[in-house]
């Protein structure tokens, strides 16, 4: 306590002075409210999960295989000659982007600026036509807004992403008149919510690292386990629609997050549909061209990242161990400008994209020592669905371990033990959500 007029309390005091003033515990939900709870999860998950098979996973698995079987022949040299163009590197660093390394991602945004425009155009001049989008035109609008290899909606995803991490990546005059060109414009043709990246991917997901009070959290299922994947799905759509993130703003008092992410959800919730609709006159258009992408994008945010933090270990003193929690892909093939190395994201998160291999090697003896979770020649999707099925025989052979010393036998069981343990059961948690805001309610 520090005397000068005022008294300071010390960190102890203030955790007991917070404590004295923490409401009764309280009461558990009724069996009842816990049950219904979880069948309604099941449903709406698998509704979700039903409807990304049917107009979602053909696009994504055929384009997937037409791009990886012999289009990116075609392709790759177009890409390449535009990404490695002088002209446009330094159009881009004079007007767009604040540093060289960032001109990296021109020659990606170009194309998923330019397919974006021409698919959105093209159905949105059909619309205001012939007063209604045909199947035909819905499902080719699908395959545009996916991209050959997933490379538009994965290019969405990834410049949303990094936007929400590095406010400075763009020149002072765009951040000012724009502001994040995907996350906050682009971004909402692709179910994201302005500003969700801004404030919630970085002031929740990041803070507590997929940890208790996450909008992502995932230990509290089996992830071996489809029936429970459901229950995820369901927790990613509170996410992607704003409703779990600004319930965890608003009981902790994080005014400034709260305040950008509800303007987000105004943004994405009102004013864009009211105004589609006052266009369009087209319920269907809405539908088909505005929410539909939000419900596919739960669903395949739900399946990467069931990956990306699938496993959960702990060292001898009960702590998480970050390179278990978080998995890493090698020579993956679709990596997009590193997002294939969740772990170094999460623990190394201003490592840029080419330098991932000098963290691997700097915490190689943790690797070595809990046998992190690397896997090489594998996509996320991929590592995803082997986790899901149960199948870790087959993922085992994908598996990368430093030690040298383990049979295939013995990675297959020790994936199979990390994927299945829980932190806290299912209806532990939500119980658990309800003390920790109630603390937080009374930490003012």
């Amino acid at each position: 306590v520090q005397c000068s007029g005022t008294a300071t309390l010390s960190p102890a005091s203030s955790v007991m002075a917070v404590a004295a003033r923490l409401p009764p515990t309280l009461p558990p939900r009724p069996a009842w409210v816990r049950s219904t709870r979880r069948w309604g999860a099941r449903i709406a998950g698998t509704a979700l999960l039903v409807n990304f098979l049917l107009f979602w996973a053909i696009p994504i698995a055929f384009q997937g295989q037409a791009f990886h079987l012999g289009l990116k022949r075609l392709l790759i040299p177009v890409y390449t000659c535009l990404d490695q163009s002088q002209t446009l590197r330094k159009l881009a660093l004079r007007y767009v982007y604040s540093k060289p390394q960032y001109c990296d991602f021109a020659a990606t945004a170009v194309f998923t600026l330019a397919s974006v425009t021409i698919s959105f155009g093209t159905v949105l001049g059909w619309q205001l036509k012939a007063g209604n989008l045909p199947a035909w035109l819905i499902a080719a609008y699908n395959c545009a807004w996916v991209g050959f290899g997933g490379r538009v909606m994965g290019a969405a995803y990834t410049f949303a992403h990094k936007e929400g991490h590095n406010a400075l990546i763009y020149q002072r005059w765009l951040r000012y008149s724009v502001g994040n060109v995907f996350e906050n414009w682009v971004g909402t043709l692709f179910g994201n919510v302005p500003y969700n990246f801004t404030t919630s991917h970085v002031h929740i997901h990041h803070a507590l690292d997929g940890g208790k009070g996450d909008t992502f959290y995932m230990w509290d299922v089996d992830r071996s386990s489809v029936s429970d994947f459901l229950l995820f799905i369901s927790r990613i759509l509170l996410h992607m629609t704003g409703i779990s993130s600004l319930r965890y703003f608003y009981h902790r008092s994080m005014w400034r997050e709260f305040n950008l992410l509800l303007r987000g959800c105004l943004i994405y919730w009102v004013l864009v549909p009211t105004l589609l609709y006052a266009v369009t006159r087209s319920g269907s258009f809405l539908m088909w061209v505005w929410l539909q992408p939000l419900f596919c994008m739960t669903t395949f945010l739900a399946v990467i990242n069931w990956g990306f933090h699938g496993f959960i270990h702990y060292d001898d003193n009960g702590k998480h161990v970050e390179c278990v929690n978080a998995s890493t892909l090698i020579d993956g093939r679709d990596d997009s400008f590193g997002e294939d190395d969740h772990m170094a994201h999460h623990y190394s998160t201003q490592t840029w994209y080419t330098d991932v291999e000098t963290y691997r090697q700097k915490i190689m003896d943790n690797l070595k020592k809990y046998h992190g979770s690397v896997f090489k020649s594998i996509s996320i999707p991929e590592l995803s669905i082997m986790i899901m099925v149960g199948d870790f025989d087959r993922l085992a052979e994908q598996y990368v371990d430093y030690t040298g010393k383990m049979s295939k036998s013995d990675i297959a069981q020790m994936l199979r033990t990390r994927a299945k343990h829980k932190e806290i059961e299912y209806d532990e948690y939500h119980e658990w959500c309800r003390q920790a805001e109630a603390a937080a309610r009374a930490a003012g």
